[in-house]
């Protein structure tokens, strides 16, 4: 807790700003580190996932890095483009995208994922009077390989609203629209993330190569890249990484079921986030209030994180909770005996727990409340409903 100490000392906790994020650039280093070493050939495009965390400064860190930029929307692909990232690492693949959208990803040189038919036919209109040179333009694919353990954030489902299911009955298909357009360069498929089993990832992948290699001999050469998506899982009840999802481990995986991938033969994208990126990151806020007035329930902390900065935690708190650690005023660590909490937050509105039924040393008014592997999904998803200030990052 030594951070926590600091920035009570550099008073970068206050009335005027009770709620801090902190982000560890060392520890992102490191998983920057270990991705770059498991997958270290330079035709590897490791776009960050800009949803995952979207801030400024954490970009320029991947950046820094050589990162690219996977952008789930055209807003997202403009603002890396304005920190710096080359419009050729910047992967633009909305599932909705307007003509409009579709024109100007082209215009500035994005690589785009297309999700469907209507955005090809939308797509090769415009390529018909269009007198530049055509970006990188991929198709996604649903390789259909089932559902992880958080069924809404698993996205290879025959209920996937994402890409074109690759089944039996579809594969004719789809490998029609690539005949009738050329200019159609890349493969794209993501199955999902937190809760997907490792093999889940790889045998997404074998079912993609399965299907190149079909699309090879009907179009041989059409293929220039090949994005396998990202999603690794992390843990967010554990203090150190998860062994079974190590991007080393990964790419053994990968070199035993999909060789071809490390041929050199095609551009590699990967489009990591939250495995890079949460336990990067810390988050403090300062406990206003103890309620505790009823004996048979549990008192009630008030404090100034909760719907705000973490919607999901508020709503599915069944799927997704963090660890929690209890410091004094001046940031100590507390400790000793442990009284079961529920802990609210700012928003005007009933449901806004940040979790429930969660053991703390005896917390007291003025006490920090420290939220652990805050770095992704949650920084970059703040809300300004009701007008609640920012924190400082």
């Amino acid at each position: 807790m030594e951070a926590v100490e600091a920035a009570v000392k550099l008073g970068l906790i206050s009335d005027d700003q009770p709620s801090l994020d902190l982000f560890d650039v060392d520890y992102f280093n490191k998983r920057v580190d270990s991705l770059l070493a498991a997958f270290p050939e330079d035709f590897f495009n490791h776009a960050m996932a800009v949803k995952a965390n979207s801030l400024r400064c954490v970009m320029k860190l991947a950046l820094e890095r050589n990162l690219g930029a996977e952008c789930a929307s055209l807003q997202e692909a403009k603002h890396a483009l304005k920190i710096g990232f080359p419009c050729e690492k910047v992967v633009y693949d909305s599932p909705v995208k307007t003509k409009k959208e579709l024109q100007e990803a082209i215009n500035l040189g994005l690589h785009m994922n297309l999700d469907n038919e209507r955005e090809i036919q939308q797509v090769g209109e415009y390529l018909n009077t269009f007198s530049g040179e055509t970006p990188l333009i991929g198709l996604r694919i649903n390789p259909v390989v089932g559902a992880g353990n958080i069924a809404m954030i698993s996205t290879a489902t025959k209920q996937s609203k994402f890409g074109l299911p690759l089944m039996a009955e579809t594969k004719q298909r789809i490998l029609k629209l690539f005949k009738e357009h050329a200019w159609l360069s890349g493969l794209h498929i993501h199955i999902g993330s937190q809760g997907v089993p490792l093999e889940k990832f790889v045998q997404g992948a074998e079912v993609l190569m399965s299907f190149l290699a079909s699309l090879e001999e009907v179009c041989p050469g059409q293929i220039k890249a090949v994005d396998i998506g990202g999603g690794l899982s992390t843990s967010y009840t554990e203090d150190s990484e998860p062994e079974e999802f190590q991007y080393k481990l990964y790419r053994q995986q990968l070199e035993q079921k999909v060789p071809l991938f490390f041929s050199g033969k095609y551009k590699i994208i990967t489009e990591m986030g939250r495995s890079l990126f949460l336990k990067a990151g810390t988050s403090i806020t300062r406990v206003e209030n103890v309620k505790n007035w009823i004996e048979d329930q549990n008192p009630i902390l008030l404090t100034h994180l909760g719907t705000n900065q973490f919607p999901r935690e508020s709503y599915l708190p069944h799927i997704w909770r963090h660890r929690f650690s209890l410091c004094d005023s001046n940031g100590k660590r507390k400790e000793g005996q442990k009284l079961t909490v529920d802990i609210g937050g700012p928003m005007c509105f009933q449901g806004d727990y940040l979790a429930k039924e969660v053991p703390l040393p005896f917390p007291e008014s003025g006490d920090l409340l420290v939220i652990h592997d805050t770095g992704a999904y949650t920084m970059a998803m703040y809300c300004r409903y009701i007008k609640e200030r920012e924190r400082k990052i």
